[in-house]
């Protein structure tokens, strides 16, 4: 299969995904009344916050050029690479925890149980960057030649779909957003899940072979990881305050200071000069810093994982 832009079954997709999401997002309220009411503000509110967001979150990248060009085009450009996935999605959470507030539902209590119908939904979203032409995918596939892992492009390379990962990533993250413990929080469910995603897409984005969106400060970390990373960073810190566990937070900033050091040795093997042996070390740049990636994404799920949880919580 060729990789061409498809901008209807993008659309279909996502409709398909807001639709499923809250229909079991609805079966999950039923005991709150009304249900439906909160179902559709959700949508709404949801899907507007979650625009603008996305949106806020790219003009972020190109404030500093925007500023020294006089330019401002992309302001209400809605191109696909011209928005923010993470931005989107705590748009989304947002909207969610306001239409909840709204109609007399706790937040916190709303977002546990929009966990997993938000798995689901971001799930049908990254299938969606299918009709998005290059966006989602990485660099020329080496094992997984085979659709729907590996896509053409326009010579007849096969390139590997990182958006099917992270759709199936989503829903490994059902996973702790199903699962039930005897002592649960209001909130809880969805941060351990929220720590799953986050985690896990620090490690995705740097599959990426066309990563769009990067930040005005660095040229080597993508826009996505800086949202990811804040984002994990305050439901790290929302934690200590509630469990004490001040030591994830050092140690949190320290693995994503990894991951930043890992983007640019990739990116910029050319400029690490070694000692003679080493240059094992320049030519194996990308593999290794996946693999280390990969292993930054376990630490940070786990030590994050730590962090929300309070010894209450573990009984």
């Amino acid at each position: 299969m060729t990789l061409e832009n498809g901008p209807e079954f993008a659309v279909w997709m996502m409709l398909a995904g807001l639709a499923a999401c809250m229909v079991w997002y609805g079966t999950r309220l039923e005991k709150y009344r009304p249900a439906g009411h909160t179902v559709l503000l959700t949508a709404v509110l949801g899907s507007l916050f979650a625009l603008v967001c996305a949106k806020a979150g790219y003009l972020i990248h190109d404030l500093g050029a925007n500023l020294l060009e006089g330019t401002f085009d992309e302001v209400t450009a809605l191109e696909p690479e011209l928005l923010s996935f993470a931005g989107g999605c705590a748009g989304f959470t947002a909207g969610t925890a306001l239409a909840a507030r709204l109609t007399g539902i706790r937040p916190m209590k709303a977002l546990d149980l929009f966990a997993a119908p938000a798995c689901l939904f971001l799930f049908l979203a990254r299938i969606a960057e299918a009709g998005m032409g290059e966006l989602g995918t990485g660099s020329e596939a080496e094992l997984l030649r085979f659709f729907p892992m590996a896509m053409e492009d326009d010579w007849g390379d096969p390139c590997l779909s990182v958006f099917v990962l992270e759709a199936l990533w989503a829903l490994v993250c059902l996973i702790p957003a199903l699962r039930k413990e005897p002592v649960e929080r209001d909130g809880t469910v969805f941060t351990r899940t929220a720590v799953w995603l986050l985690g896990g897409q620090i490690g995705w984005e740097m599959l990426l072979q066309y990563p769009f969106v990067r930040t005005f400060v660095t040229s080597f970390v993508s826009l996505e990881q800086v949202i990811c990373a804040i984002l994990l960073l305050v439901i790290v810190i929302a934690g200590c305050v509630r469990t004490r566990k001040w030591w994830t937070l050092p140690v949190t900033a320290a693995l994503l200071g990894a991951s930043a050091f890992f983007q640019f040795y990739r990116d910029n093997k050319i400029g690490f000069v070694l000692e003679e042996g080493w240059e094992w070390a320049v030519d194996n740049a990308v593999t290794i810093s996946r693999i280390a990636f990969f292993l930054i994404s376990a630490a940070l799920i786990r030590v994050a994982g730590q962090a929300i949880t309070s010894k209450k919580d573990e009984t």
